[in-house]
């Protein structure tokens, strides 16, 4: 999910730069399919970066993923990250990460933190293209494999438009492959305060018959055309 994240530098550029956000949202999309169950979500971030490249920080969120029925259920993911940027010239730059997922319950009944891991590359600001990939994608001992290509371009100071589209390669975790795409507007309304307008689309791409049947009930419905509202403040 795109979330605008516009932060306040809290350290001299000698040390490094630290920013923190705040987003509520109507829904918490991802890579074809909502996390929260079609219901508004708060989440919040904090990052840091030194001069020498290497980030780090976390990201959390409220989470539903309807298991109604089932102990012990997930209202919260954590995302602890490390990563590193290297600017290869004043139009390319790449980076680096790895990102844990971390429930503070179960999903449908089964434990299911996992690692993954990122590249990034970046034309300007204005495109990057995203290749990550789990080893273990929820516990269910199966890798997963995720691309995409966002588009983004400024209309003004602070009106900006974006696009993403991509491809989600979960059939052996999930019972389908998800292709979705997002468009939306930005506006700004000072250097740390925004709003976001997102369209959501998807389709299966895997059939049924090349679904995996695992005895894991968490089979999520690609996203259907929506839209999605979320306001961020940054810190």
């Amino acid at each position: 999910m795109l979330i605008l994240t516009y932060s306040i530098d809290c350290f001299a550029e000698l040390t490094g730069k630290l920013s923190s956000s705040f987003t509520g949202a109507t829904d918490y999309i991802w890579r074809g399919y909502s996390k929260s169950d079609g219901k508004p979500v708060l989440q919040a971030s904090i990052d840091y970066e030194f001069k020498s490249g290497i980030y780090l920080g976390s990201f959390v969120s409220a989470v539903n993923f309807a298991d109604h029925g089932f102990d012990n259920r997930s209202t919260a993911e954590f995302r602890p990250y490390l990563g590193f940027a290297y600017k290869l010239s004043d139009d390319l730059r790449f980076n680096t990460a790895w990102t844990r997922y971390i429930y503070d319950g179960k999903i449908f009944g089964q434990v299911s933190d996992y690692n993954e891991f990122y590249l990034y590359g970046h034309f300007r600001d204005l495109l990057t293209v995203n290749l990550n990939f789990s080893e273990n994608s929820y516990q269910q001992n199966h890798m997963s494999f995720n691309s995409e290509i966002t588009g983004r371009y400024p209309i003004t100071e602070s009106i900006e438009i974006s696009s993403t589209f991509g491809y989600n390669d979960q059939r052996k975790v999930l019972r389908y492959d998800y292709l979705y795409w997002t468009s939306g507007l930005t506006v700004h309304f000072s250097r740390n305060i925004g709003i976001d307008v997102r369209y959501y689309g998807g389709s299966y791409a895997s059939s049924e018959k090349e679904a995996s049947f695992s005895q894991w009930q968490f089979h999520p419905h690609v996203v259907d055309n929506r839209v999605v509202f979320s306001i961020t403040v940054g810190f």
